[in-house]
């Protein structure tokens, strides 16, 4: 008999690549699991390839109110069901997650990224009360692993929690059976892009601010952002300058493949990512993405990413929060094609042998066996 397993998001993006396609629908192509997603959206319940869709209803705007509803509305719409495996994506959904472990359903909270630490980044947000509201996050989610099996998404993060149940790391490379088969023509003019959330964090701005620089000097440069911006980017001056003048284009959020093809119609990729606690030891899984669509990078200097490029000389590592280094590493590319097109083809080798979803699904495998063992 096949076992049954929900992921639970009210928080994700329906079409979430880490929760939709490698979790998800890589898991309902094996014979071994039967494979449902509760989302809360509003699109409707739909069986999608193999998967079951489940729809708990758009939530509120607003953060407490998606708090309280979404972990009201998970309770009352799945405690009654009857999964071998409850696997939780959010960590406003551990407080109903940690209900369901007592209640003696066997459940996984996967940890996308380091919850305590993403607090103190939040810049609308007082000194103390991001450092106050931190550290609770951070002595809850101990407790709370304490009893629920926890799968990280980076090496880094045991080391903040080392007192779990059980756990394991997944890695969230990409998957190598989908990023592979994309193919695009080369724009006409020099590209730069990237794909991810578009705000101030992850280097928006510091990236148009060096193109801008190119631009005037006479450089005939573009880049091309793939992801959800918001209010934070438009009202800025030097984005509305990127649009009059445009050399820049903002698609939105696309599904992801369509992402990926706008990526291979460029040149080069961006993972300028700034100095945040979250990114320094995190996977930037957009390289890895860019890598296997043979895109040079220009990557953050954090030490793991500079690795990463440095290893096999398919990217170039600059420090983020400094215009002239983007735009001299800008430039480099943009000067030397025959070099871009090497670089890029050293990047898919490495990526397809190194870094891909297919190298960590059977440790997925393994662990939700260890879970339905022991717990």
């Amino acid at each position: 008999m096949a076992t049954s397993i929900i992921h639970i998001s009210t928080v994700h993006y329906r079409f979430d690549v880490r929760i939709m396609y490698k979790y998800c629908l890589t898991l309902s192509d094996d014979d071994d699991y039967d494979v449902s997603l509760a989302i809360a959206d509003g699109k409707g319940s739909v069986r999608y390839n193999n998967l079951t869709i489940l729809d708990l209803g758009q939530l509120p705007k607003g953060r407490l109110g998606r708090f309280v509803v979404g972990n009201y509305r998970v309770f009352k719409q799945l405690v009654t069901k009857k999964y071998h495996l409850y696997h939780f994506h959010d960590p406003e959904l551990m407080l109903v997650a940690f209900f369901f472990r007592m209640l003696g359903k066997r459940i996984v909270f996967d940890m996308h990224e380091n919850f305590p630490l993403q607090i103190l980044t939040k810049t609308y947000m007082p000194v103390l009360a991001k450092k106050t509201l931190s550290t609770i996050a951070k002595k809850s989610q101990q407790l709370i692993f304490g009893f629920i099996p926890v799968i990280f998404a980076e090496n880094s993060y045991h080391r903040h929690f080392p007192k779990t149940c059980l756990h394991t790391t997944i890695l969230n490379f990409p998957l190598l059976r989908m990023v592979d088969k994309i193919k695009g023509e080369k724009r006409d003019k020099f590209t730069l892009g990237y794909m991810g959330g578009v705000n101030i964090e992850r280097g928006t701005i510091i990236i148009l601010r060096a193109i801008q620089e190119l631009v005037k000097k006479g450089h005939d440069i573009e880049v091309v952002f793939i992801g959800p911006y918001n209010e934070e980017i438009t009202s800025t001056e030097i984005y509305q300058d990127s649009i009059k003048e445009g050399w820049a284009t903002f698609f939105g959020r696309l599904k992801p493949e369509e992402g990926w093809s706008k990526m291979a119609e460029c040149n080069a990729g961006l993972a300028v990512l700034q100095n945040s606690p979250n990114y320094i030891e995190s996977y930037p899984t957009k390289l890895f993405e860019y890598m296997l669509l043979e895109l040079p990078t220009i990557v953050s200097n954090f030490p793991l990413y500079r690795q990463i490029v440095e290893e096999c000389n398919c990217g170039i590592a600059v420090e983020p929060s400094s215009v002239n280094e983007v735009c001299n590493a800008i430039l480099t590319l943009y000067t030397s094609p025959k070099m871009c097109l090497e670089m890029g083809k050293r990047g898919k080798s490495k990526a397809a042998e190194k870094y891909s979803w297919e190298s960590e699904y059977s440790k997925l495998k393994k662990f939700y066996s260890k879970v339905l063992l022991t717990s």
